[in-house]
């Protein structure tokens, strides 16, 4: 069997048994099915490890030994600190591996799989049903594996295929920004960031959970500190992004309240509001020239003072708190979004 139908095989039985459209995961289950030929100086990866390769080959017929059960099981208990590591990643070595010789099987001159048992399994039970490499059967069974993983990614990243080849290669913060709005209603969208910040100057790099995206900017939670940022090329914006790699995160339910607020204290109404909630929308406050304006960006990236009314997005309670705790809203509509 050609080497590029063990990698078809073995991507497809990856993005199906694991449900994974992520291409690094992939690309391992592809690289780990070309495995168990290095018993054969004639493979591809044979070649690429001769040493090895010759060494076996000296000692074991091909398709014995590696391309048993056992040798899965040795493959596996090598992989095995990948489990608390990446998951994903052992599942994909392991199942490439596995799969990578088990297609063996249904050739003509099968596999031992139950070595060192020297008998062969061979699959179908009738010989004519079996398969010759590079035949027309082997190049439909290679045309089925990628109509397959093509299916299974769509399905996987809901339609998302140039989506997540876009999330591998081209990723920016508009790649981003279209993640959450196509996802962010359901599941939590993470960036890993190299930037500059705008207001020192200094690097950046940090991974961050995006609560909102415009046309140009992200509002960010670290996903350490739990300070926000406004992230982009705005210009009050505090971090200007170099580099931006999107991901999907968790499973997310965002259950968001409308306030309609006439003449109540602002510390009286917090009170009445989650400490992990985000809120949005416009505040008029009794003495609005009283209030201290939040010049600092880097203290209050999510409020803002303009045409005589506070403008909040995605602001924390405990920033509003901290700003405007004296004041009473002399009326407001706000949005209240928690996640869980």
């Amino acid at each position: 069997m050609m080497s590029v139908t063990h990698a078809a095989l073995a991507v497809a039985a990856t993005a199906i048994g694991l449900s994974t459209a992520d291409p690094y995961v992939l690309a391992t289950a592809a690289v780990a099915s070309q495995f168990p030929d290095i018993d054969t100086t004639e493979s591809f990866s044979g070649r690429l490890i001769w040493p090895l390769t010759n060494f076996l080959e000296q000692r074991f017929p091909h398709r014995s030994v590696t391309h048993s059960f056992l040798a899965t099981g040795l493959v596996a208990g090598l992989a095995a600190p990948l489990l608390w590591i990446n998951p994903p990643f052992f599942g994909a070595i392991v199942l490439g591996y596995f799969v990578g010789w088990f297609a063996d099987a249904f050739t003509k001159s099968g596999v031992e799989a139950f070595y060192p048992n020297p008998a062969r399994l061979v699959i179908p039970g009738n010989p004519r049903a079996r398969l010759d490499t590079r035949s027309p059967a082997e190049y439909w069974v290679l045309s089925t594996a990628l109509f397959l993983t093509i299916i299974s990614v769509n399905l996987t990243s809901a339609g998302g295929l140039s989506e997540s080849v876009a999330r591998t290669f081209f990723n920016d913060a508009a790649t981003a920004a279209e993640l959450f709005h196509k996802h962010g209603a359901n599941q939590r969208i993470y960036i890993d960031i190299e930037g500059i910040h705008t207001h020192t100057r200094q690097s950046v790099s940090g991974t961050y959970e995006v609560l909102e995206a415009g046309s140009s900017d992200l509002i960010v939670e670290d996903v350490t500190t739990k300070r926000l940022y406004k992230i982009g090329q705005g210009n009050d914006a505090q971090i200007r992004p170099i580099r931006v790699k999107a991901r999907l995160g968790d499973p997310v339910q965002v259950a968001a309240q409308f306030f309609n607020l006439q003449e109540v204290g602002v510390t009286e109404w917090l009170t009445t509001v989650p400490q992990n909630a985000y809120i949005s929308g416009s505040l008029l406050l009794d003495d609005l020239l009283e209030v201290p304006p939040p010049v600092n960006l880097e203290t209050y990236p999510t409020i803002r003072m303009g045409s005589g009314q506070i403008e909040l997005q995605n602001a924390h309670p405990q920033e509003i708190r901290s700003l405007l705790q004296e004041f009473w809203i002399l009326h407001g509509s706000v949005i209240v979004k928690v996640k869980a």
